[in-house]
């Protein structure tokens, strides 16, 4: 493996970017929405005109084969993405109790990338003889993207293995072309992985921030990852848009995932020290936990904003954080858990993913992402049309996908994700839905800015 410190298991998540379709709030996903492979396959008709036959590696007559790949077996931190290897599990039981995909059933192929370049690597291979795309993959250390671009179809010419992902961190998966994720990097690509670039950044909770404090009243204390340098690339664009936007930053410093709460006492005597009305912590859940436990050790009570997005949308925050916790402000890029019935691909989630979490959710929805690419095959050339090359296409014009609703608009194809969002906040125990309130709806006004930074020298630890 070639890195030592495996605290890079935390990562952030805190930008999702891109352009919107609107500026409002918004609600694609209402039941009966035309949005492809939602509920249930919509090519019955093709599969009655044409017999489904083994037409690509991961195809056969009956079955498609898809992989998950995600960081779930480390020593260091268990189950790390676990939620990601259920989510697609239970996007394929969903889907197969709805009449399958393509006219064939799903298959679900599983791999731990173990937090460590080596095991990414080995999957990929594997899933290269094995599986028509991956789907909901969830690896820190897939930097080298070889066995997905030279993956070869069963005529052998190499073309590739789309992968719908979850999320990016490494450059290589990045810029790689055979990659889509619905949290996409912010960098603009190509990318050398050194020096200046150009990163698209949302400023929705942070205006949201900002306009219910009032300017030149929010100023504190940032936690940065600092175990790998893709994670620190993932936070810093963020960190530092909401500090030139008008977050004052009085003090940061780096953390690594392998910390426990008493490394986090300097952070809380600075928070402290400087009276600061905002802090956030960039690595996992766990390290939000540690933050607000070790502030309330303290008796810290200047705080305003104790600001975390998506790896906080996790019930251990609230089951290990217990009242610490309380007040904790949370911005996710899909629908809350809390807002059961409004969606019909929420509920499909909910149905089949008993411990459903942020990534889980992500992952759910990559694999509708994949559904909506295929379904777009059949109905073009029928199901047999499946190919690696033609489902490489289908994603690469996959544009304005919302999954029913589920996520907000984002055009997979050209990697832009959606500024849009939602705002949560630990109230009495429990996330509570505060912007916008009405189920079913994301907050789109927000605007999406560039901001050129160097992620590895903004930022020393």
């Amino acid at each position: 493996m070639k890195r030592s410190r495996l605290g890079a298991t935390i990562l952030v998540l805190s930008a999702v970017v891109g352009a919107c379709s609107s500026g409002k709030k918004i609600n694609e996903g209402a039941p009966g929405a035309t949005q492809p492979g939602v509920v249930a396959s919509t090519t019955s008709d093709k599969c009655k005109a044409e017999a489904p036959k083994a037409t690509d590696i991961g195809i056969t007559d009956k079955e498609i084969t898809v992989a998950v790949t995600a960081d779930i077996g480390s020593p260091f931190r268990k189950g790390l993405f676990q939620g990601s290897i259920d989510g697609v599990k239970a996007w394929a039981d969903w889907k197969n109790a709805n009449g399958g995909l393509a006219c064939r059933k799903i298959v679900v192929k599983q791999y731990d990338s173990k937090l460590t370049d080596t095991d990414a690597k080995n999957a990929m291979v594997d899933a290269c003889s094995s599986s028509y795309a991956l789907v909901g993959t969830t690896a820190l250390f897939l930097d080298d993207m070889k066995p997905i671009e030279t993956c070869k179809d069963q005529a052998g010419k190499a073309t590739g293995l789309t992968d719908f992902a979850v999320l990016q961190t490494a450059v290589e998966q990045q810029c790689s072309q055979w990659d889509f994720a619905l949290l996409p990097g912010q960098g603009a690509c190509p990318f050398s992985g050194k020096g200046e670039r150009d990163y698209a950044v949302s400023d929705g909770p942070f205006q949201y921030y900002l306009s219910k404090y009032g300017n030149n009243v929010l100023h504190g204390v940032w936690v940065i990852p600092i175990d790998l340098e893709s994670t620190r690339s993932s936070s810093l664009p963020g960190f530092r848009y909401s500090q030139k936007i008008g977050i004052k930053l009085d003090q940061e410093f780096g953390a690594s995932g392998l910390q426990t709460q008493s490394a986090y006492g300097p952070f809380v005597q600075a928070i402290k020290d400087h009276k600061s009305t905002y802090a956030r912590n960039g690595l996992d859940y766990l390290g939000t936990v540690f933050l607000r436990k070790e502030a309330a050790t303290q008796g810290v009570d200047t705080v305003k904003v104790w600001d975390c997005s998506v790896q906080c949308y996790d019930q251990r925050l609230i089951t290990q954080g217990l009242s610490a916790v309380e007040g904790q402000y949370v911005w996710i890029s899909f629908l809350p858990f809390e807002d059961k019935g409004s969606n019909p691909v929420l509920d499909g989630l909910l149905q089949y993913d008993a411990h459903p979490d942020g990534f889980g959710a992500q992952a759910f929805a990559s694999g509708e992402a994949f559904a909506a690419a295929v379904d777009s095959i059949v109905a073009k050339s029928g199901p047999n049309g499946l190919t690696r090359a033609a489902i490489l296409d289908a994603a690469r014009n996959l544009h304005n996908f919302d999954a029913g609703g589920f996520i907000p608009p984002t055009d997979v194809g050209a990697k832009k994700g959606s500024p849009c969002y939602i705002m949560m906040q630990v109230k009495n125990g429990k996330f509570v839905r505060i912007e916008p309130t009405k189920p079913g709806t994301f907050n789109c006004a927000a605007k999406t800015e560039n901001i050129r930074i160097d992620a590895l020298t903004t930022f020393k630890p």
